[in-house]
């Protein structure tokens, strides 16, 4: 092992199969799963040794290999050659350590989820000690003490040939996910988050009028064109319009998001927690407008409406509507039109209160995907929109290794 010096060290693809070449009288080894690299030291010393020195114990589990606590290759090399050995493969149900005992040395380390981040390789990020000859108890529980199988608890299930199978089986059909990849979603969602905020129904002065079909049907062409430019709930640049709060997110927005082309708006997590709280800002403000202008918002409503009922009814008069004459093509009075007219117009325009129970800020907030992380393109935008971004991606790509090192 390098460092043998020291207690607290690190345990990888490079230290432990040092450790194991080692071993002259026994072997045991203990981890969720292990590496190709790993096991091929195993199946050394598993040969050189003898069946009855060496003792090997995983998690036969397909989430193991998801994780990325180690190859399925691995798995199936080393149930292979326990096989042609005449011993067993063992395994322990959800466990989550590591240890190896190579004759008096004993190495209890952290086994690596690949899925979540790197493995070790320098004494400064250690993650096992070293001890020295296994406490008693220890062996006991292997099975290796005194009493052998007698006091064993760990490993005392054999991970036979059907179970590593129907572990196959589950993976090809939900294959684990590249790793490297994986790790860089966490750091790019360590980062910044996708966004999506809007502010609805606010502008009330762009608010058309949708006049019933019936009603724009007996106009010409030339006054269909004006109700469709002319007739708003409200006059453009009304001092209701509530223009104001649009103009107020806007600032938000650029205050606080960017925007990464043909994949949307983020905000900065050191920023998320401000950005909220002017959302919450905003969104009060908009509360306020909806209280302050309910009253006016109505009134002004339905001036407009009767505006729009005045230019209508000579033209009703003229031609009514199908819709309201009788079956054998007789017309209403004047004053059963006017009514029809300012009904069909109500319903159209809606109430001051409808549109205020509209009035709404959304913030939904999305993290980084997979499939995201796999797009050369979105990983450029997302550098060039966010500069410092660049510096972080690379800063944990370089945390993974130093030169010089192997896995």
């Amino acid at each position: 092992m390098s460092n043998p010096e020291r207690a607290i060290t690190i345990a990888n693809d490079k230290t432990l199969p040092a450790l194991i070449h080692t071993a002259c009288r026994r072997l045991i080894v203990v981890a969720p799963g292990l590496s190709t690299a790993v096991a091929s030291a195993i199946v050394d010393q598993w040969r050189l040794l003898g069946s009855a020195a060496v003792s090997v114990v995983v998690d036969v589990d397909p989430e193991v290999y998801r994780l990325g606590y180690g190859d399925f290759s691995a798995l199936q090399l080393l149930e292979k050659v326990a096989a042609e050995l005449g011993t067993t493969l063992n395994r322990q149900p959800g466990i989550r350590i590591g240890l190896v005992i190579a004759d008096d040395e004993t190495l209890v380390y952290s086994p690596t989820p690949l899925l979540i981040e790197a493995g070790p390789h320098r004494t400064e990020t250690p993650n096992a000690i070293r001890l020295g000859a296994p406490p008693q108890q220890i062996e006991n529980e292997l099975g290796r003490g005194p009493e052998g199988v007698r006091k064993q608890v760990v490993g005392l299930d054999k991970a036979d040939i059907a179970r590593i199978s129907q572990v196959e089986t589950s993976l090809k059909e939900n294959p684990p996910q590249k790793f490297d990849v994986s790790r860089s979603v966490r750091v790019f969602n360590a980062a910044f988050e996708f966004v999506e905020f809007e502010l609805s129904d606010t502008s009330v002065d762009r608010k058309t009028v949708p006049i019933p079909q019936h009603l724009s049907g007996i106009a010409d062409e030339r006054t269909r064109e004006q109700l469709r430019t002319s007739y708003r709930i409200l006059p453009p640049e009304h001092k209701l319009s509530g223009e104001h709060l649009k103009k107020d997110k806007e600032l938000i927005a650029k205050k606080y998001l960017r925007n990464i082309p043909g994949h949307g708006n983020v905000v900065l997590r050191s920023r998320k927690s401000e950005f909220e709280q002017e959302v919450a800002k905003l969104r009060g403000t908009v509360e306020a407008f909806a209280e302050s202008v309910r009253t006016d918002l109505q009134s002004a409503m339905d001036k407009t409406r009767e505006t729009l009922t005045k230019s209508f009814l000579p033209l009703v008069k003229r031609t009514p509507p199908k819709e309201w004459c009788t079956s054998d093509g007789q017309k209403p009075d004047a004053e059963t039109l006017r009514k029809f007219l300012d009904d069909d117009l109500k319903r159209a325009f809606g109430s001051a209160e409808q549109l205020i129970r509209q009035m709404d800020v959304r913030v939904v907030f999305k993290g980084v995907t997979y499939e995201s992380l796999n797009n050369a393109d979105f990983i450029y935008r997302a550098r060039k929109a966010i500069p410092e971004l660049a510096d972080l991606y690379d800063e944990y790509d370089a945390a993974r290794s130093v030169p010089g090192d192997q896995r």
